[in-house]
């Protein structure tokens, strides 16, 4: 990913922010022998330096996590176009966009082990359900055992973790100001908020 320096987030709880607040994100797998990258959309969990998920098991993806495929799994955080007309001379100006994003790279391998792949099942849940909300042990016996047969789940340690903002660092104060504030008019208000608040994961 092409990063400016203007742009390059360097904190890693920062670029960890992002990651779990934007837990939905693209895993994107070198298939190797010149095939196009494997791409699946997946809600994953950080922990530890660790990426966790399960995909279908019919997902061709599943036999590429064997801890030698290249893989990078991308998050997006809040993101929005940015008008020239939002600028003190539009005239002189051009379209673009600001956004927050996050890579974290690996090589992901199958998680066997039942109770991890429960684990994985039951954060995942709690993490959009929140602590009182459905979990699988919500489920009557026997459901979720015949569902865990149709994923397949994966572990994939983190070696380098990428971030990236970019909100409009290349203008004065007041036009990023001024840009945020147009942005919550148009109902872009994490964006706006962070663009405010000078912190990508905050």
């Amino acid at each position: 990913m092409f990063i400016p320096d203007m742009f390059k987030l360097s904190d890693p709880e920062e670029i960890r922010g992002i990651v779990e607040r934007n837990g939905f994100g693209y895993l994107i797998t070198n298939a190797g022998d010149g095939a196009f990258p494997m791409i699946t959309a997946v809600p994953m969990l950080l922990s530890d330096g660790v990426l966790y998920g399960h995909v279908a098991r019919l997902n061709p993806h599943a036999r590429l996590f064997d801890g030698a495929h290249a893989t990078r799994a991308l998050f997006s955080g809040p993101h929005a176009y940015i008008s020239p007309t939002w600028y003190p001379n539009p005239e002189a100006s051009v379209p673009t966009w600001n956004y927050i994003v996050a890579i974290a790279e690996g090589r992901p391998e199958t998680v066997a082990d039942s109770e991890t792949v429960d684990w994985i099942l039951s954060e995942t849940a709690r993490q959009y359900e929140g602590p009182e909300g459905w979990s699988p042990a919500a489920t009557k016996p026997g459901f979720m055992e015949g569902m865990k047969r149709g994923i397949v789940a994966f572990r994939m340690p983190v070696d380098q973790m990428l971030g990236k903002a970019k909100l409009s660092q290349n203008k004065p104060v007041e036009v990023r100001t001024a840009v945020a504030d147009r942005l919550t008019e148009a109902g872009e208000e994490a964006l706006a908020d962070v663009m405010r608040d000078g912190t990508a994961g905050a």
